[in-house]
């Protein structure tokens, strides 16, 4: 044995041992283990660039519309374009990896919506950092 180095007992249940451990611990002391979601869920977003005048038609067009085709729209943040008559809205939706050709869908018919300019995949802010 090395001098200086201190053996630890529990050394044999690094990576993952020690919970493995504590859970037997748990569940002898009778306390149910509580499910955990696996994965967060698929998120997507889109910035919709629109002339200011049409936002709040734009906007009850997006929730109507992803809402009827089954998709969560989670958020809708509405900032400023680089043209003064027109706005930048970012729509962060819920989408599962089956619901994807559902998504391409709204987005097109969002596209072809009167007073939109331009529909792009993901978060196109401007974000200043200091």
């Amino acid at each position: 044995m090395v001098s200086g180095l201190v053996r630890v007992p529990f050394a044999r249940y690094a990576k993952g041992g020690v919970m493995r451990l504590f859970s037997l611990f748990l569940r002898r002391a009778g306390v149910q283990a509580t499910p955990v979601a696996l994965r967060k869920p698929a998120s997507s977003r889109l910035t919709v660039v629109c002339d200011s005048r049409q936002m709040a038609s734009v906007r009850r067009f997006i929730y109507k519309s992803f809402q009827g085709a089954g998709l969560k729209v989670v958020s809708l943040q509405v900032g400023h374009a680089t043209d003064p008559n027109l706005v930048s809205a970012c729509v962060t939706v819920t989408c599962p990896p089956e619901m994807r050709p559902v998504l391409m869908k709204q987005a097109r018919e969002l596209a072809r919506t009167d007073g939109v300019h331009d529909v792009r995949w993901g978060d196109h802010r401007h974000i200043v950092l200091n």
